[in-house]
C-alpha cells in the first residue's frame, strides 16, 4: 500500500476494474482491494490515463479531500454504485459550518466526509456518503 502526506484525507488502495473513453475524458472504474462490492468512478483526462499507465487490473491509491464527500442520513435504493457508499458514522464533531464525519465502510475503509450544520446524525448511525467523480484523484506508484 503506497501511503503519502497530503491534504487529501481520503486515500484508499483500490484496483482498476474498467476504463470508460467518452473522447478527451475517461471514466476511471475503480474496487476497493478488500472488498470489491465497494465500487468509485474517477473521472480524468484521457492524457492522465495515458501518463498513469492505467489498465485493467492496475492496483492505484484514490485521493478525495474530505470537504469533497457528502454524508447524510440513509439512502435511498437507487442511490447505489459508484460514489454512493453506505457506512455507520464512527465520529462526528459538530461545526456551525457542517458536522465532520468519520464514516466506516466495508472492508475495514473509512472516509471523512461533510454533513450538513444540525444535521442530526448520531455514531454509529447508518449515512450514504457521495462525492464526484472528478473529486476523485488517482496516483500510481512510480516503480
Amino acid at each position: 500500500q503506497l501511503s503519502v502526506r497530503t491534504s487529501k484525507r481520503n486515500q484508499w488502495p483500490c484496483v482498476v476494474t474498467a476504463l470508460r473513453r467518452q473522447g478527451s475524458i475517461v471514466d476511471v472504474v475503480l474496487a476497493a482491494r478488500g472488498d470489491e462490492a465497494l465500487l468509485a468512478l474517477s473521472r480524468i483526462t484521457r492524457e492522465s490515463a495515458q501518463l498513469l499507465g492505467l489498465a485493467p487490473g492496475l492496483p492505484v491509491q484514490v485521493l478525495c479531500k474530505a470537504t469533497a464527500v457528502r454524508v447524510r442520513a440513509g439512502a435511498s435504493p437507487d442511490e447505489n454504485g459508484p460514489n454512493h457508499w453506505r457506512g455507520r458514522v464512527l465520529r462526528i464533531s459538530r461545526h456551525p459550518a457542517g458536522d465532520e464525519v468519520v464514516v466506516q465502510l466495508g472492508g475495514g475503509l473509512q472516509l471523512v466526509g461533510f454533513a450538513p450544520p444540525g444535521s442530526g446524525l448520531r455514531a454509529r448511525g447508518a449515512v450514504l456518503a457521495s462525492a464526484d467523480p472528478s473529486a476523485l484523484a488517482i496516483m500510481v506508484s512510480a516503480a
